[in-house]
């Protein structure tokens, strides 16, 4: 990998004195040697999970207890419901748990038919250590209020969800699982019982499906699902071969291997990979930022950290505004008693302290107004064959006044920050067509930062035409385009800006840039190289876009700070 770097560096030298220009992007192709990883799959230890009972009457819930717990992202927490005895209805099934001092909720309703039983999956952020969990319906008339609680791991720990029985999984690995010093933990859950949403996937390190045949006995949303958490950055390991290569569109064709798939990784073998294969994603996709402790902020680490001036407390106007209430206070009593006597201190005191209050308050309003500030950054991989958008966000937010809820498509999940050294948070959630969060999502003058990771429908596209001699670039991504490069036949063609529904002519070159920007630390290396730094190839364009781009905007209204955003795809 050293001396491919080092090739790298030295052609990318070449080009920069024969052009004169910084080194444009994708101009060539990354070293695909996967470095070897520090846990092996071999070594594992079966989660030791336990029921514990909910809710009892006509219909009975119980829920899945000590499941190991990822250190990101989200996961699900299993329930079963037995309504063999209970009415068609609709049943409400909540976790709550504490987060950093901050009681929160997250719930989903279900609609059950008479006599059916069948597991309902509640994805939760990995930052919910234990919860409270409840179920609430026409059939149940007993609730037991159960405390649960999840298996926390720490590094080199890694959780992997395995679509099977325990047996099956130990016979893909070749051996039995042990409980002294196995660092990876796996939860296997049955094939018919898998979750059909992204959101139940992405906290887990790895995704292991023992039989490729497994594939071919899921329900369309599994199989969805499986395929986003590949898409947007997981590692799914599947075992033998896949029957059909119509469930992974990306790969062309999955070969036995690791196969680098959208953001992600699709691994194909015979039995568990040792060391020599990374089976395991090093980082999320995407990790927002907490705020910094307390010591740091004293020394001015937060400011640099943050995405938005908006954030920072204006400590120079505030602090004028203060000392004029002081001499206001102080020597303008003393003046004003001498002049109008000792009681007219009973008016003016008070009425100077309401007009500093006043004061301070008009500046905020003036200052922030009522709107959400906002800054967004986000890499996207256009999938023009299934019409779909792979996108991969940070927004950072500041708002004066807290709005009241939002929403996030089916396809979106939301990530909250995660680093133990940091500020930690979550919203509440409520799982229906898609997801909405509340009023704590983005609270009140306070400074957050959320990840988003979607796999959204999308007729976005670019159209590339040949005009006599010349290249003419069409845009209908949807938003506006700041530069764009092509390849055609393995020429590159650059230009911009072009307008939503607009054209602009290319010229020959590739002088489309990328120097990083505030938000690149977010994002782990697996897609800044799958979006900015994998070559360009023949009937491939890249483009830096403004504005929204592509990242979710959970249905806000905002202003724009600042944002960058990168889509990679292929043009028609």
């Amino acid at each position: 990998m050293v001396e491919a770097l080092v090739v790298a560096a030295l052609l990318s030298v070449t080009q920069a004195d024969e052009d004169d220009l910084p080194v444009p992007v994708g101009s060539a192709e990354e070293d695909d040697t996967t470095p070897s990883g520090l846990v092996s799959l071999s070594e594992y230890q079966i989660a030791q999970v336990n029921r514990l009972d909910v809710a009892s009457g006509r219909t009975r819930v119980s829920v899945e207890s000590n499941a190991p717990s990822p250190r990101s992202g989200s996961f699900p927490v299993r329930f079963f419901v037995d309504n063999t005895k209970g009415p068609q209805q609709t049943i409400t099934i909540s976790v709550r748990s504490t987060v950093a001092g901050s009681m929160h909720n997250v719930q989903r309703s279900v609609e059950v038919n008479a006599g059916e039983r069948r597991v309902v999956n509640v994805p939760v952020p990995a930052e919910m250590r234990y919860g409270t969990v409840t179920a609430t319906g026409p059939g149940i008339s007993e609730s037991s209020n159960a405390s649960m609680y999840f298996q926390s791991t720490y590094d080199p720990q890694r959780v992997v969800l395995s679509l099977s029985r325990p047996e099956q999984f130990e016979k893909f690995a070749g051996k039995s699982p042990r409980y002294s010093g196995a660092n990876v933990l796996v939860h296997p859950v049955p094939p018919d019982e898998a979750p059909g949403e992204l959101a139940s996937y992405l906290g887990y390190d790895a995704v292991v499906v023992p039989d490729g045949a497994i594939i071919d006995s899921l329900d369309e949303a599994q199989r969805n699902a499986l395929e986003q958490f590949a898409a947007t950055g997981g590692h799914l390991v599947i075992g033998g071969t896949l029957r059909s290569q119509a469930a992974f569109p990306l790969a062309n064709p999955a070969k036995p291997g690791m196969n680098r798939y959208g953001f992600g990784s699709l691994i194909l073998t015979t039995g568990a990979p040792g060391t020599a294969v990374d089976v395991f994603r090093s980082q999320l996709a995407v990790s927002p930022h907490g705020q910094l402790p307390e010591y740091e902020r004293r020394y001015g680490g937060a400011v640099k950290d943050l995405l938005l001036p908006q954030a920072t407390a204006p400590l120079g106007r505030f602090l004028l505004i203060i000392a004029l209430f002081t001499l206001a206070i102080g020597p303008g009593s003393v003046w004003v008693a001498r002049r109008r006597g000792p009681a007219a201190l009973l008016i003016t005191i008070p009425g100077t302290a309401i007009i500093t209050c006043a004061l301070i308050i008009s500046y905020s309003l003036v200052a922030d107004g009522f709107t959400v500030h906002a800054s967004t950054y986000g890499f996207t991989l256009l999938d023009s064959k299934g019409h779909r958008t792979i996108t991969q966000g940070v927004t950072a937010y500041y708002a004066n006044l807290a709005p009241s809820k939002a929403q996030l498509p089916p396809g979106g999940v939301l990530v909250a920050p995660h680093e133990d050294r940091r500020e930690k948070y979550i919203a509440d959630m409520t799982w229906k067509d898609g997801l909405t969060l509340s009023g704590d999502f983005v609270p009140s003058r306070t400074y957050r930062e959320w990840g988003f990771t979607s796999v959204e429908p999308s007729r976005a596209r670019i159209v590339v035409k040949q005009k006599d001699s010349s290249v003419v670039v069409q845009n209908a991504l949807g938003v506006r385009i700041e530069k764009v490069v092509v390849n055609v036949d393995g020429r590159f063609y650059s230009g911009g800006p072009v307008r939503e529904g607009g054209e602009a002519t290319l010229e020959p070159g590739n002088r489309l840039e990328y120097g990083g920007n505030p938000g690149a630390s977010r994002f782990s290396s697996d897609v800044t190289q799958a979006v900015i730094h994998r070559a360009i190839e023949h009937g491939q364009f890249l483009a830096k876009l403004e504005g929204d781009g592509f990242v979710p905007t959970a249905g806000i209204g905002r202003q724009l700070n600042s944002s960058e955003h990168w889509v990679r795809g292929e043009y028609e």
